[in-house]
């Protein structure tokens, strides 16, 4: 590899370690021995089917890139030293900072506040802002590539992607063959081929906000033609946590470019959010009302107790699961985007590209851990946080889903599933109640209780409902058996299923999540 090389880059840049990487190259910590400082230096991966022609042609583009990018000198855009062309191939020098992507922060520590995550967005528009004036689309605005510095700067990373644009849209002989990026962080206008406008960068600026605030992408699916289509249909939840966020992000993520918010507009609802909301650390005394967190809202914390879930399996499908998730009153569903995709599929299974493209993997590596992780207590987990409510590790890379206050986590490579809900109330009661409406619904054929009774070696006041039933829309287990446990402890309910088969090593998968789970104090 490189960073093995005994001759330093260029002689004179010595790769150190690699610190990131992702679809268009990986990025190494490296040490300018003729300034004496270190030096970032992104090690760009050229398409390994093309021509030596198309090679020259992209190298042009790059070192094009590369100066448009110097020449923004914007505190947002990481600053360029130098770019080699070694070996055939180019390597961008950049200044090397410490930072955390707004990916890693929100998967590691949960969905930002309102305010952060306003400030957050108003300077990566500054950057965009600035790219646009200079002529230049970024086309690859994600959050992996939302930089969030030690030093309190916020930058937009890894122009990569970026084109020239005239007259507010992308020069075609600019464009590298086929698309590239991450599906559920694409515009519409993207998949469905058209040429990107200033919009394109602002809608995917839209979905990193959601991603920030909310803690999850709006359009990641467990394949990139899932999250296609959701895009093109504009199929997300609702923001919930967004509050004067809401009217930004929606505005943002409208389908057709030239009905969303326009970068001024954005600018100013984004600096009217900053301005309504408390600066960190300032005291509930002085928050204004309108701003406090609601009555009803501080009620489904559950009562502020210490306690400790014993190790156990749990769990059930969420209820009401039987019915088909309705979409949003305002999403029609298109014939044009509906042909688009398939027209995608089609093209891209012909072709073979969706393999060879770094882009299109299920997600990208860049934007979110593995979709299936290895069954049992060796699955990788990402920290989920309620803010004010509870703190949880649920399993890198299930598909999340809120309704209300309920949070769900799938894995449909596994058939597993967990629920996180508010329960007040006597937990046994709840749980006898609970099972008479399943009964009297039919919600669950071939229903079998294995067992309902208190369970005081959880928690003081804890109860557990398991039991199976045949789910024979599903291909999981035998005969399509779902293993289910419930667990009211607390004041919240803890759901989890599996396919029968699969119960033993669900359970130890469902107790790691259980011992991961942290009440927080309520104000």
């Amino acid at each position: 590899m490189n960073g093995d090389r005994l001759i330093p880059l260029a002689r004179r840049y010595r790769l150190l370690s690699v610190v990131g990487r992702g679809g268009m190259g990986t990025v190494w910590r490296a040490y300018d021995e003729m300034l004496d400082r270190d030096v970032a230096v992104k090690e760009v991966h050229l398409p390994p089917r093309i021509t030596q022609s198309e090679r020259r042609v992209m190298c042009r583009r790059l070192l094009a890139e590369a100066r448009a990018t110097a020449a923004l000198r914007h505190p947002g855009v990481v600053a360029v030293h130098d770019l080699i062309i070694e070996n055939g191939r180019p390597w961008i020098v950049m200044e090397f900072l410490e930072s955390s992507s707004l990916n890693r922060l929100v998967t590691e520590n949960g969905p930002l506040g309102v305010r952060r995550t306003a400030e957050i967005g108003a300077a990566v528009l500054s950057v965009l802002r600035a790219s646009h004036a200079a002529g230049i689309l970024h086309r690859d605005v994600k959050p992996s590539n939302v930089l969030i510095c030690d030093d309190g700067r916020v930058l937009l990373s890894d122009f990569g992607l970026a084109v020239h644009m005239s007259n507010g849209q992308e020069l075609a002989d600019t464009m590298p063959a086929g698309i590239e990026g991450s599906p559920a962080y694409l515009p519409p206008e993207r998949i469905d081929g058209q040429p990107s406008v200033e919009a394109s960068d602002l809608w995917s600026l839209g979905a990193t906000l959601y991603m920030a605030v909310e803690g999850f992408s709006p359009f990641l699916r467990c394949h990139a033609l899932a999250s296609m289509m959701a895009v093109l249909l504009g199929d997300y939840a609702r923001p919930v946590r967004a509050g004067p966020l809401t009217p930004v992000i929606e505005g943002l993520l409208r389908r057709r470019p030239e009905d969303r918010l326009t970068a001024e507009a954005t600018a100013d609802l984004l600096r009217d959010v900053i301005g309504s909301l408390p600066e960190p650390g300032i005291t509930r005394a002085t928050v204004p009302k309108q701003v406090r967190v609601p009555a009803a809202r501080r009620a489904l914390r559950g009562p502020r107790v210490p306690w400790t879930l014993r190790s156990g399996p749990g769990g059930a499908p969420p209820r009401g699961s039987r019915r088909p998730r309705r979409p949003p009153r305002d999403r029609r569903v298109r014939p044009r985007a509906l042909v688009s995709v398939a027209a995608l599929a089609v093209a891209a299974a012909g072709a073979g590209t969706w393999a060879s493209r770094p882009g299109w993997t299920s997600i990208g590596r860049s934007d979110a851990l593995a979709l299936r992780p290895a069954a049992g207590v060796t699955a990788k987990t990402s920290k989920y946080r309620e803010a004010g409510a509870y703190s949880v590790r649920v399993p890198a890379g299930w598909q999340a889903e809120r309704r209300g206050s309920v949070m769900t986590w799938k894995d449909a490579s596994s058939g597993r599933g967990l629920r996180i809900a508010p329960a007040t109330g006597d937990a046994l009661a709840g749980l006898r109640a609970e099972e008479r409406r399943a009964v009297a619904e039919h919600r669950y054929p071939d229903y079998r209780r294995l067992r309902l009774e208190p369970a005081p070696e959880v928690v003081a006041g804890a109860a557990e409902w398991e039991f199976t039933w045949r789910d024979d829309r599903h291909a999981g287990g035998e005969d399509g058996v779902r293993h289910v446990l419930c667990s009211r402890a607390a004041g919240y309910e803890f759901c989890f299923y599996a396919s029968d088969p699969d119960w033993t090593p669900g359970q130890r998968l469902y107790d790691k999540v259980l011992k991961s789970f942290r009440p927080e104090k309520g104000d």
